[in-house]
């Protein structure tokens, strides 16, 4: 098992994620902004393009995965769209929109 199925087998069945669908003060955007999802500005290997372009609502914060996030103002920011998905992107891949 390579490093990247270890850390999604890790992610997926060890750490327990913790949704938090509240503002938390230090975020860089508040619970029920629209926005806009970016063309993967980071180069992240993990991004999923079919997002491109979509507009959907922020409604949690996410911490724990594992992930590389820092409290208060890194979270992974889960966007629900208009076909019910919800789908986690970084700061720097989404914008108000």
């Amino acid at each position: 098992m390579n490093t990247k199925m270890l850390d999604l087998y890790i992610t997926h069945y060890i750490l327990k994620p913790q949704y938090r669908r509240y503002d938390i003060e230090g975020a860089p955007y508040k619970i029920d902004t629209k926005v806009i999802i970016l063309d993967n500005p980071s180069k992240d290997d993990t991004f999923d393009v079919e997002f491109i372009g979509k507009e959907g609502v922020i409604v949690f914060f996410e911490y724990d995965c594992g992930c590389g996030q820092t409290y208060p103002d890194d979270p992974m920011i889960g966007v629900e769209f208009n076909d019910g998905r919800v789908a986690e992107f970084w700061k720097d891949e989404i914008l108000i929109a």
